[in-house]
C-alpha cells in the first residue's frame, strides 16, 4: 500500500523542537528485550507479565512495577497507552501551570516593557515538573526553550512566544496566540506540545475572517474511542461572535485547514462580555462544555464540522459556588448533565472539601455576615486527566499564593507564594498526558 500522502499545505513540526521528553517517549515499538541479568531470559514471558500489569488497581503499583527492573520498566513504556486508560487519575501529570501578564501589548508599549518584564508566558513549575523535568523555579524561557530549542543566536525564533497568550491546554498540548503588530494581521494561533518538542503554526483568520473575543477548546488523539493517546492528532475548536450570531470553527491537524464557519443552532448570540468570560471548556464523549451561569454551552468537536448540541435551559444545581465560611476554606464541585442528544435533565452530585489547611481571614466583616466566596479564593483551572485544580488565594487570606488540590486525596500543595498571584492574568494548567509520562519511567531508569 503506497503511503498515505500529506494535503497540500500542511503543517509540519518545527525541526528544532527539543521537548521535556525524548521522542522514545512517544513510541509504542518497544522490543521488551531489557534485563538486568546479563541477557539471561526471564522464564515469565511478556504477555503474562503484561496481563498482571494491566490489573494493577493503581498508579504507585504500576511505577513500583517499572522500577522493578528494566525489562519490566520497558513493558511499562510498551503498553503505556493501555495502561494510562485503565488507571484512576494520575496526580503527578500536572507540572504546573502558565501566565502571561504582558499578552497583546502594542508596538509601542513592547518597547516600553522591554525592558521591565519578560515578555515570554511564565511557567510555574509543581513538584512534579522537578521530578520530571528538573524545574523547581518559575521560568519565562521554559516552553520556548522545550518547543523552539535552546540556540539563543535566532532572535526570531526565540522572539516568537514574546508577548503570546495562553489559551488552553489539554492533554500535553498547549494553545498560543501570538502577537500582532497591527489589528490587520488577524489571530494568530500555534499549538504546541512542550513534551513532545513539536509546533503547529496554524493559517491566520485575518480579513473576513478576522476575529475579537473568543473561546476555544482541544480535542486529542486522548479523547479518541478507544483512546490513543501517543497519537499526534489534535483539533482546536474556536466560538466567537459575528455581528448577529455566534459562529464555530475548527482546526483539524488531519486536514490542515479551517472548517467552514458555522451558527450556534440551539440558543441566541452569546453576549460578547460573557464570550470574553467563557475560560476554560471540559471535553467529554467528544463535546466541548462551557459553563453559561444556569446552564452549559455545549459544541461537538468530535467531527470536522463543528456543531452545538442542545442542552436543558436551565438547572438549579449548577449555579455559583457556595459561600466560604469563615474560618475555613470550601470547594464544592458540582455538574453532570444526562444527555441523549436533545433532552436530558440536570442531577445534582455535590461535593464538599474541606481544607483546614488554609485559614482564610475575612478583615472587618462581623460574624454574622460572610463576604462572597469567590472574594478570598479564586478558581483558575481544573485539570481533567488528574483531577487536580489550580486555586489562588489573595489579599485579606491567611496565606496568600497559587496552589495545586488533588480532588482525590484532598491534599494541597502551594506552589507560588505572595499577594500577586491572586491577580495573574491568562492562566493555563499545562497537563501531560498518562502514556508520555509511564513511558518515560523507562528512559529515566536507563539514563537515556
Amino acid at each position: 500500500m503506497p503511503p498515505e500522502r500529506r494535503p497540500r499545505g500542511a503543517h509540519r513540526s518545527a525541526p528544532y523542537g527539543r521537548g521535556w521528553l525524548p521522542p522514545s517517549c512517544f513510541r509504542s515499538d518497544y522490543d521488551g528485550n531489557g534485563s538486568d541479568d546479563g541477557g539471561e531470559v526471564f522464564p515469565v514471558p511478556d504477555d503474562a507479565i503484561s496481563a498482571v500489569l494491566a490489573r494493577l488497581v493503581s498508579a504507585a503499583d504500576v511505577v513500583r512495577s517499572a522500577a522493578t527492573c528494566r525489562r519490566w520498566a520497558c513493558l511499562v513504556a510498551k503498553d503505556a497507552a493501555v495502561l494510562s486508560g485503565a488507571l484512576p487519575p494520575l496526580p503527578c501529570l500536572t507540572p504546573g501551570f502558565l501566565h502571561q501578564e504582558n499578552a497583546g501589548a502594542t508596538a509601542r508599549r513592547r518597547r516600553r516593557l522591554s525592558s521591565e518584564t519578560a515578555p515570554q508566558p511564565c511557567f510555574v513549575p509543581t513538584a512534579a515538573a522537578a521530578r520530571l523535568i528538573g524545574q523547581q523555579d518559575p521560568s519565562h524561557t521554559t516552553i520556548a526553550d522545550a518547543v523552539l530549542g535552546l540556540d539563543l543566536d535566532d532572535d526570531n525564533r526565540r522572539g516568537l512566544f514574546e508577548h503570546a497568550r495562553p489559551m488552553a491546554a489539554r492533554n500535553g498540548w498547549l494553545v498560543l496566540e501570538l502577537r500582532q503588530e497591527r489589528y490587520t494581521d488577524g489571530v494568530k494561533l500555534c499549538v504546541c506540545n512542550p513534551m513532545r518538542g513539536e509546533l503547529f503554526m496554524l493559517p491566520p483568520l485575518a480579513g473576513t475572517d478576522n476575529l475579537g473575543d473568543y473561546a476555544c477548546a482541544l480535542y486529542t488523539g486522548h479523547d479518541f474511542e478507544p483512546p490513543r493517546p501517543l497519537s499526534a492528532f489534535f483539533r482546536l475548536l474556536i466560538v466567537y461572535n459575528r455581528r448577529a450570531f455566534t459562529a464555530l470553527r475548527s482546526y483539524s491537524s488531519d486536514t490542515s485547514c479551517w472548517s467552514t464557519e458555522a451558527k450556534r443552532s440551539w440558543g441566541p448570540k452569546i453576549p460578547s462580555e460573557k464570550l470574553h468570560e467563557l475560560g476554560q471548556s471540559i471535553v467529554v464523549g467528544g463535546v466541548a462544555y462551557w459553563h453559561m451561569r444556569c446552564t452549559a454551552f455545549a459544541v461537538r468537536v468530535d467531527t470536522p464540522e463543528p456543531t452545538e448540541v442542545c442542552m436543558p435551559p436551565s438547572g438549579p444545581c449548577i449555579r455559583d459556588l457556595p459561600l466560604g465560611s469563615r474560618r475555613e476554606a470550601y470547594i464544592h464541585r458540582r455538574c453532570s448533565c444526562r444527555d441523549d442528544g436533545c433532552s436530558g435533565e440536570w442531577e445534582e452530585r455535590g461535593r464538599c472539601i474541606r481544607l483546614k489547611q488554609l485559614k482564610v481571614r475575612y478583615e472587618g466583616i462581623g460574624e454574622e455576615k460572610v463576604p462572597p466566596f469567590g472574594d478570598k479564593m479564586n478558581l483558575r483551572w481544573f485539570c481533567e486527566k488528574s483531577g487536580n485544580l489550580l486555586f489562588t488565594l489573595g489579599q485579606g487570606t491567611g496565606s496568600p499564593g497559587a496552589y495545586v488540590l488533588n480532588m482525590a486525596t484532598e491534599r494541597v500543595e502551594k506552589v507560588a507564594d505572595g499577594i500577586d498571584c491572586d491577580s495573574w492574568r491568562n492562566l493555563v494548567g499545562y497537563e501531560m498526558d498518562g502514556a508520555a509520562y509511564l513511558a518515560s519511567i523507562y528512559r529515566r531508569r536507563c539514563g537515556s
